[in-house]
């Protein structure tokens, strides 16, 4: 198991510009190759490079888990298409929706997943069969935008700070984890913003102090 401190291209934002499952990780594009190779090792996974809509903000265009990937309305057809050819075992789909930051809108994992209450019905179950996993609709710490609020893994998940007990206890519930609040980058409270990870590792921003990387670490179960 590990944990890294990371910038991409000067910006602690690391979960902002990528995204990782227990299957995969998906990286931007011109990461030098020494980098994209320490993120593969610390996750334990394949480290894969891509855009979504011609940009980096992979973190906050797509959401997924070992099962599936829902994929923002403004990715491009070949971005979605090199992704599926790079991950043939893992569902990709692009969601027809209104709402294109599908990342910051879904918190998932291997056994649940909370989603925004922004979503229609017909969003909700198309997300539902492409994660495979059991869906609820709810707000995190009063904010609809549950997947920048919160980060889960297999293990463990981390919370925004203004997370309630009620909040804790969802998370429990669905995504079948133990959670702990937590600030990222040396206060960050929306901390899919700074972190990616998987079960067996975790890629942090650069900015993060000893006392946050302490939490996340026992959190997450590091």
């Amino acid at each position: 198991m590990a944990v890294i401190l990371e910038d991409f291209f000067g910006t602690a934002e690391v979960g902002v510009l990528s995204f990782a499952s227990d299957k995969y990780a998906i990286v931007p594009i011109r990461l030098t190759k020494k980098k994209v190779a320490n993120i593969s090792r610390a996750l334990n996974v394949r480290a894969i490079s891509a855009t979504i809509g011609g940009t980096y903000l992979i973190g906050s265009l797509l959401a997924g888990n070992s099962n599936g990937i829902v994929v923002s309305p403004i990715a491009l057809e070949e971005e979605v298409d090199m992704i599926r050819r790079e991950l043939d075992n893992v569902r990709v789909e692009v969601l027809k929706s209104k709402l294109t930051a599908v990342g910051n809108l879904i918190l998932t994992n291997d056994k649940g997943a909370i989603l925004s209450p922004e979503f229609t019905k017909e969003e909700v179950a198309k997300i539902r069969d492409v994660l495979d996993v059991e869906v609820v609709q709810a707000r995190l710490a009063g904010r609809p935008y549950v997947g920048s609020i919160a980060v889960a893994t297999n293990v463990g998940a981390i919370t925004h700070v203004e997370s309630t007990e009620e909040d804790e206890k969802l998370i429990i519930d669905v995504l079948k984890v133990p959670c702990k609040l937590c600030t990222i980058n040396d206060g960050v409270p929306f901390v899919r913003s700074g972190i990616i990870a998987t079960s067996l590792g975790a890629v942090i921003g650069s900015r993060t102090t000893g006392p946050e990387l302490m939490i996340i670490s026992t959190a997450l179960g590091l």
